[in-house]
């Protein structure tokens, strides 16, 4: 399960904890702007796996930003891809980035930790999970809105707009299967990490009795995935792709991206396969390979399912809530949301989901209500 500790190994004493996290995201998200906001934490993962390959390091995506784990003999090369990712959002977006880093022997010093495990739920993908409380507490560490705050990331030179090489924003919204798409965020706030595990394998198992199997409340399917035609859509890729290289080739790209969909529409439907991909096998994998369930000392989840069922999970979650067990928030959406990071269109590719019109960074409003009434 993953809330055990025993599979989880403690991160380097010299590493950095990285923080992205988009600055008033709630504005921005009521107007309009979740999937600018989605594409801002998504592109700082991707400058960032570019800025240190082939170094593979381990990151988890939340919706309005991005936490990673880097070594401190790669910071120097970090720190300009950071600082694009901050620049570009700002630039084409008109919103701010946070950006911030922690060294995991401070986070140590306050009596916290940072864990990690590989968690391979498919042949091709493999995902990071966090344990320890370190990321909560480096979080808030950044965001402490002070002028001289010294984990924030200075101003730095940043590196050109290749450094977001791979970032992929093209599919349409996925409407829910059911009768709605939620992002669900769960955090224990139990003493021992054996009681810890207890209650998230008691909740997963709520779930499970709720929603049905995993197959069941995966929100997404393979018949309601469409590549999009819209430029609005579509903006968000060229503006990143095409950040500080002028809006004849920001155009330039959106007419690039137009041929690609009738391209990719054409290879999908007729199964083409290639010497380096399997067109016909191309969504299946995209399902595999998609992030709808994680945990970062914090479960998150999107699922698609009923009205009446999100009733019962809120009616079984508040009995550990009242109990002082967990907090949690949920965001309800008619659709999924997806941003993806494409190395190869044969196996390498990770595809980060929210629920649409906020997901995660709404739901992250009730659970942090929740924890302040708690301290309380």
């Amino acid at each position: 399960m993953f809330a055990q500790t025993s599979w989880y190994k403690p991160i380097p004493e010299d590493w950095f904890i990285v923080v992205t996290d988009v600055i008033n995201s709630t504005e921005a998200i009521k107007k309009g702007q979740y999937k600018q906001v989605n594409s801002i934490g998504v592109a700082s993962i991707v400058a960032l796996i570019n800025a240190i390959k082939p170094l593979k390091i381990p990151y988890v995506f939340g919706g309005d930003g991005a936490t990673a784990c880097l070594p401190k003999s790669q910071l120097d090369i970090a720190k300009p891809a950071l600082a694009a990712a901050r620049l570009m959002a700002q630039e084409q977006f008109g919103l701010n980035l946070r950006i911030g880093l922690v060294s995991v022997a401070e986070i140590r010093e306050h009596g916290f930790d940072v864990l990690v495990a590989k968690h391979q739920p498919h042949e091709f993908y493999q995902q990071a999970m966090f344990a320890g409380n370190g990321l909560n507490f480096a979080e808030k560490l950044i965001k402490e809105d002070t002028p001289t705050n010294p984990y924030i990331l200075a101003d730095y030179f940043p590196a050109n707009d290749d450094i977001f090489d791979g970032f992929e924003c093209r599919w349409n919204e996925i409407p829910s299967t059911k009768e709605e798409t939620i992002a669900l965020l769960i955090q224990g706030v139990a003493a021992d990490d054996h009681s810890l595990n207890q209650i998230y394998q008691q909740i997963l198992d709520k779930v499970s009795e709720i929603y049905g199997t995993e197959s069941e409340y995966h929100p997404l399917k393979l018949d309601n995935l469409s590549l999009s035609s819209s430029f609005k859509t579509l903006n968000c890729e060229a503006g990143i792709r095409t950040a500080f290289k002028g809006l004849a080739k920001r155009l330039k790209y959106l007419l690039k991206l137009q041929v690609l969909r009738l391209v990719g529409i054409w290879l999908m439907a007729k199964k083409i396969k290639t010497q380096h991909t399997d067109w016909g096998k191309y969504k299946q994998q995209l399902l595999d390979n998609t992030d709808y369930q994680k945990f970062d000392d914090t479960l998150r989840m999107v699922i698609a399912g009923s009205k009446s069922q999100q009733v019962k999970l809120r009616q079984a979650l508040d009995v550990f809530q009242q109990q002082d067990l967990i907090a949690y928030g949920i965001h309800s959406s008619s659709a999924a949301l997806i941003t993806c990071m494409v190395k190869d269109y044969n196996t390498d590719h990770v595809h980060f989901l929210d629920a649409a019109n906020g997901g995660y960074a709404m739901a992250a409003l009730e659970l942090k209500r929740q924890l302040k009434n708690r301290e309380k």
